[in-house]
């Protein structure tokens, strides 16, 4: 009899507690700076249970009562994690746009063999794929698009109660614009560098047929690098503007992920 009523004292909050570390685990996993591995797991295990426990107050009068049996916390804990991942994408996506304008610009520059580890992944990455990336993490945190990312999460709990999470179909559609969004910033990012970079190669090819005799592969490679590095110079702040812009339409796609239709 007192453990049934310990359990029936106990069990809800702790229901409750757990539904919301399943959705707000993943959106702060997947969100810089807190995916970085620099940052130890503990005190990021250690963050994401203080988030969750600052939010049991928000979620838990609208929360739903604790399923009877083990397969019901299953379904419903799956639920909860796939729209914390859904969330969590928005911000990844943006900084892996980035990251593949580098790696473009790197294979058409030859820089590709110049790598350095990401303090995200602990992988090796071409220098400039670093360098994009850290260029959006500052501005995304220069923007605010953290706040606005757990902005958007915590008002999830009014569209969907904590351990009421049903799949919806908008979602994958939803999913769908942040990707094609997310190629979107890549193109635009890598465009003025790869248009210099191609006519970089058509100057080395005229010189290769007009003037045989010269060591076109050491010319090539320099007059490349040079290319590269004042187009990047001058396009830094292109690219932030661009990533600024795209940002909103992330956002919006964010809202729209938790609307109930």
């Amino acid at each position: 009899m007192l453990g049934e009523s310990l359990v029936a004292i106990v069990g809800q909050p702790l229901w409750v507690f757990v539904s919301i570390l399943a959705r707000i685990g993943p959106v702060l996993m997947l969100s810089p700076p807190v995916n970085s591995s620099g940052l130890p797991m503990r005190l990021r295990a250690l963050l994401v249970i203080s988030v969750a426990a600052l939010l049991m107050p928000i979620a838990s009068a609208a929360a739903t009562p604790m399923p009877g049996d083990i397969l019901h916390w299953v379904i419903a804990l799956v639920g909860e994690l796939m729209l914390g991942v859904l969330l969590g994408s928005v911000i990844m996506l943006a900084i892996v746009a980035l990251q593949v304008a580098g790696h473009a610009i790197g294979n058409l520059s030859g820089m590709d063999i110049a790598v350095s580890i990401d303090p995200s992944t602990q992988e090796d990455l071409p220098v400039l794929s670093n360098l994009l990336s850290l260029l959006a993490i500052a501005t995304l945190l220069l923007l605010g698009g953290h706040r606005m990312l757990m902005q958007c999460a915590m008002e999830s709990f009014a569209q969907y109660p904590a351990g009421g999470v049903s799949f919806q179909e908008h979602w994958l559609p939803e999913l769908q614009i942040m990707l094609g969004h997310s190629f979107v910033v890549g193109l635009r990012a890598a465009a003025p560098l790869a248009i210099a970079l191609l006519l970089s190669n058509i100057v080395t090819g005229l010189l290769a047929r007009t003037l045989p005799q010269l060591n076109i592969l050491s010319i090539g490679f320099n007059l490349n690098i040079s290319a590269l590095m004042i187009v990047l110079f001058v396009s830094l702040g292109s690219m932030s503007w661009v990533f600024q812009s795209e940002l909103a339409t992330w956002i919006d796609s964010c809202q729209r992920a938790i609307a109930v239709r």
